[in-house]
């Protein structure tokens, strides 16, 4: 089962590398010429643009993902109407969102955006990206419903995101105006929607030509599980990104757009157990259905160690170069007087990878009730707290609202997962990997040296080494594993 988990993540893994890697040098690119304060400008009207993505998908993706490959056994005539009816009505959504936009825009720049001068061109331009990702969730979800994970990763990752790279450093050689940077995002995310939707109209699904009858019903069972699914992506994002909202309208930009950049840096570490989880999910629901406990509760003790292992290290490695990463987003080393909240935010990130996927597991393990309560618990208490206390204290606020939230959120989970399912993701190995690294956080904080270029290459195979040297068991275990010939149990 975990030979699978890690093959199959390959593809999501790589994709995610792939996007980060560029998309992180055309940030660093782009903010040094727009400045902290423009960027922190773009972030605001990208959280409401984010909040208006999740309010008007109705659940439909995970809709598509659960029920479509099963209607298009049974019934396919009804699962390509089914498909038309929603994008056809994703259409009629999509214009009146637009006018909507255009209309509301100004009344929110006046009203409730007050910190920022002339932003309703940059919300109007931002949120048009809406109906955009409306469309790409949908169809990256018929993507997904038949298994077809690489072709989301080329057209939507391989061939765009260069696109958007070159026309950055091109475009912005000659202009610091956040608006082209939009308008680059809005090209080429409706580049890769073009290219995703004509290479599935290809295949035997003709989306749009497929004719809906009036009489047309929907599935009852489907309906329920999208309420469902809906309410719960709500709460999730009012969970995730409450903080942030009440950031975009309280702080003045350029706060933002700090908060916004060190962020970017600590969000580093999780891209590999964002992707683990797509594949990982699937599997935790189907050994514990099966009532494989043993199982389940191997492959969460691996699964976290694993994760643990190739990302503790790259933590510390970002730690230890905090200055010359900060340095790279604003060069005048104004970032540098932030480096403690950096610190803050990597510490809560590590409190989150200890507990591997314990949200995934939530949910896929019949825990989903409990799950909702504790983001909706979270949720309300970040807003009521972040209200409160980030116009009096700004940074220092949000830093320890995310430290103390992510704290709350994962101790409360692995308690629920303990006590209903009686397992954890605390192996030998991954205690002796958090000890290992405790010493070596306590000296990437205090370590204030001027690294030359030899140090800088060096220090980060060093610390890899020592890690490789001290779990070589492990590491080796977990290759043959891989490139072992599947054995039937693997098979199914």
């Amino acid at each position: 089962m975990l030979k699978l988990i890690i093959r199959q993540a390959n593809w999501g893994i790589l994709g995610s590398i792939f996007a980060f890697a560029i998309g992180f040098f055309v940030k660093i690119y782009v903010i040094d010429i727009v400045g902290i304060s423009n960027w922190g400008k773009y972030v605001s009207a990208h959280t409401f643009s984010t909040f208006m993505d999740v309010f008007l998908t109705f659940g439909i993706p995970v809709v598509i993902v659960k029920f479509f490959p099963d209607l298009w056994k049974v019934n396919k005539e009804y699962a390509l109407q089914f498909l038309s009816k929603i994008l056809k009505l994703s259409v009629v959504l999509s214009f009146v969102l637009i006018i909507s936009l255009y209309f509301v825009s100004p009344l929110l720049d006046r009203f409730v955006y007050t910190n920022i001068d002339g932003f309703s061109l940059i919300l109007f331009l931002v949120a048009l990206h809406t109906p955009i990702s409306i469309f790409t969730g949908i169809i990256t979800a018929l993507y997904r419903s038949v298994l077809k994970i690489k072709e989301i990763i080329i057209y939507s990752t391989v061939i765009t995101v260069p696109i958007r790279a070159v026309l950055a450093f091109v475009i912005f050689q000659y202009t610091n105006n956040i608006l082209y940077f939009i308008g680059i995002e809005l090209f080429t995310t409706s580049l890769s929607l073009l290219l995703l939707f004509k290479r599935f109209n290809k295949d035997e699904y003709k989306l749009m030509n497929i004719p809906v009858p009036s009489n047309f019903i929907w599935d009852n069972k489907m309906i329920s599980y999208g309420k469902k699914m809906y309410a719960n992506a709500i709460v999730h994002f009012f969970s995730a990104q409450s903080l942030r909202i009440v950031l975009s309208i309280a702080l003045p930009p350029l706060k933002l757009g700090v908060y916004s950049i060190l962020l970017t840096i600590t969000g580093v570490s999780m891209f590999l157990i964002k992707n683990l989880n797509q594949v990982f999910a699937p599997a935790i629901s189907k050994l514990y259905h099966e009532k494989k406990i043993d199982e389940l509760d191997e492959l969460y003790k691996k699964t976290t160690f694993i994760v643990n292992l190739i990302t503790l290290p790259f933590m510390i490695i970002i730690m230890i170069f905090a200055d010359e990463i900060l340095i790279l987003f604003d060069k005048s080393g104004d970032l540098l007087a932030y480096k403690p909240y950096l610190f803050g935010l990597m510490i809560a990130r590590m409190i989150s990878l200890f507990a591997g996927s314990s949200g995934t597991f939530m949910i896929m393990a019949g825990l989903e009730k409990k799950e909702l309560k504790l983001q909706t618990i979270k949720a309300i208490l970040i807003s009521i707290l972040a209200i409160i206390l980030v116009m009096r204290f700004e940074l220092v606020a949000i830093v320890s609202l995310f430290i103390g939230f992510m704290l709350f959120i994962n101790i409360s989970q692995l308690i629920y997962i303990k006590r209903n399912v009686k397992i954890s993701p605390f192996s030998s190995d991954l205690l002796k990997l958090i000890l290992l690294t405790i010493p070596l956080l306590y000296f990437s904080i205090i370590t204030n040296y001027n690294f030359s270029v030899l140090e800088i290459i060096l220090t980060p195979v060093l610390i890899y080494l020592l890690f490789f040297v001290l779990f070589f068991k492990q590491i080796k275990d977990i290759v043959c594993l891989l490139y072992t010939s599947p054995s039937p149990r693997d098979a199914h």
